[in-house]
């Protein structure tokens, strides 16, 4: 009876070692990954990029259950951690489901610009940054986070300091581009026309094979110089389904098709994932 219990004991010891060891030599793979998922969330913006054990996530969309179903979907059940959340602007629709975040998962820091507004739902979200202790970083151009495989994040506008409380805040969104390797990204939040001005203006590196298309395919953004400098393959438009705006409008994606960028939009495909195994192949698409 004893020696039963004993060889019971050590083949419980080995599978769980052997769990353990999966379970390492999997993080361990996927560290080496880069995953970017354009959040299904509705009319509203959430991107999570991910390598390894390790998530940056820009915008919360508006709706705190909303964002929290599809981090479930897309994190691990045991990681609880976000290492950053970017709120690339002070609008309901990118910074709404920011509360329940930072009560379900520990968020160690949250980047942001000094634009400001007087809508309950924002002072509320900050309170619970302080709350959660979260470390508050405000943005600057030329900062840049680094991931684990050399995937590159680097924050591109606004250039200055921006207006507390600034009429039009989608032209103080934070713009930034993700490099890893050969592959790409460029995310404008609700960048507008006058704000792609500025960017081509000051010459900065813009080119991404992946465009998120700014501010849900709004007419006033994605213009014609715009797309032409970024040149895109690729553009992500992150909007929902029957909306009350008319998003995306019919010029913008005119003029993607004449720019010859394949679309994909969350109200049609749901969550657009993007998978890079290898800084030199080109990243592999998964849609709902």
């Amino acid at each position: 009876m004893r020696f039963k219990k004993t060889v019971y004991l050590f083949l419980t010891f080995l599978i769980f070692t052997a769990l353990i060891l999966g379970l390492i030599i999997l993080t361990l793979k996927k560290s080496q990954q880069l995953e970017v998922s354009f959040l299904n969330v509705g009319q509203g913006d959430a991107i999570l990029i991910e390598s390894g054990n390790r998530q940056v996530l820009i915008d919360t969309g508006k709706n705190g259950r909303t964002i929290l179903e599809k981090l479930g979907e897309e994190m691990p059940f045991w990681d609880r951690t976000l290492e950053m959340v970017i709120v690339t602007h002070p609008d309901f629709d990118h910074y709404g489901g920011l509360s329940e975040v930072l009560k379900y998962y520990q968020v160690e820091s949250v980047f942001k610009t000094e634009a400001e507004t007087s809508a309950e739902e924002w002072q509320k979200a900050k309170e619970d940054i302080e709350k959660e202790k979260s470390l508050v970083l405000n943005s600057t151009v030329g900062s840049e986070l680094i991931f684990p495989n050399g995937a590159k994040l680097e924050i591109l506008y606004p250039f200055s300091k921006v207006e507390q409380n600034p009429e039009d805040k989608n032209d103080m969104s934070i713009v930034a581009r993700l490099d890893f390797g050969k592959n790409k990204f460029l995310f404008t939040g609700d960048l507008s026309q006058d704000g792609e001005v500025e960017l081509l203006e000051y010459g900065a590196n813009i080119s991404a094979g992946i465009l998120k298309i700014g501010h849900h395919g709004s007419k006033s953004s994605s213009s014609e110089k715009f797309l032409e400098k970024v040149n895109p393959s690729e553009a992500v438009i992150s909007v929902g389904e029957k909306n009350s705006y008319g998003h995306p409008h019919s010029e913008v994606l005119e003029r993607l098709e004449r720019n010859s960028v394949k679309v994909w939009r969350t109200d049609k495909n749901g969550t657009v994932k993007y998978k890079c195994k290898d800084p030199e192949d080109a990243c592999r698409l998964f849609v709902n």
